[in-house]
């Protein structure tokens, strides 16, 4: 199965192409709030340097977050329109998945990803290594996130991934590398190429709303 990946929820843009689970190659981008103008060209160098046309994809991957607001919508529409104009499925696959999801199949420790989530939170989800869910996405402060991981992993061994991994603390090992730092699109790829479309949505996972406050104004005098 041929799969374009897509992650755009953090200030990194990643694009990848993914074949029966190997990796083909994949590109990236840092500019400040440049997904919009950057991800689509992207998309087409790699399909360019691969050999392959749109046409040649089966199958689309998205990474849904939690993230950016702004990135997440710009990859999963984008993503949604290629698989809509190819009449082909996409799917959605969690970003801190995707985190967990870069460690070599036989690291047998629960993966923690971590991901700063401003507003003095984390990202924080856990997964065992066989990509179960253990703790679904949430945004918690440190110490209540610190407290959450210990009581859920009762003494198991556990490795950290994601650039929040020093806010965290803690006793725990920690694990670095382009695809564990922030999410990627291989991993997204790689993950969503074995996930029914019916059941992973490429809907945005916010965790938490945007964080918008409510002007206090006088009623209106034409109410």
């Amino acid at each position: 199965m041929r799969v374009l990946g897509i992650e755009t929820s953090t200030r990194r843009g990643t694009v990848a192409l993914v074949q029966d689970g190997n990796l083909l190659g994949a590109l990236a981008h840092e500019e400040q709030s440049a997904h919009a103008e950057r991800v689509l060209g992207l998309i087409e160098e790699l399909l360019a340097s691969v050999g392959w046309t749109r046409g040649s994809l089966d199958r689309v991957a998205v990474g849904v977050g939690p993230g950016s607001f702004t990135g997440l919508r710009i990859g999963i529409a984008l993503g949604q329109g290629i698989a809509l104009g190819l009449d082909r499925p996409i799917v959605g696959v969690g970003s801190l998945r995707a985190m967990a999801g870069a460690l070599p199949a036989d690291d047998a420790r629960v993966r923690i990803a971590v991901l700063d989530a401003r507003r003095s939170e984390l990202f924080v989800a856990a997964y065992a290594p066989n990509g179960d869910e253990l703790l679904a996405p949430n945004a918690l402060p440190a110490p209540a996130a610190r407290s959450t991981l210990t009581a859920l992993l009762a003494g198991r061994p556990a490795v950290l991934v994601g650039e929040g991994a020093a806010l965290l603390g803690g006793d725990f090992a920690v694990e670095r590398g382009p695809e564990l730092d922030l999410p990627h699109a291989g991993p997204v790829a790689r993950i969503g190429e074995h996930l029914d479309p019916a059941a992973s949505l490429s809907e945005p996972v916010y965790v938490r709303g945007h964080g918008a406050t409510p002007q206090n104004l006088p009623p209106s005098p034409l109410g």
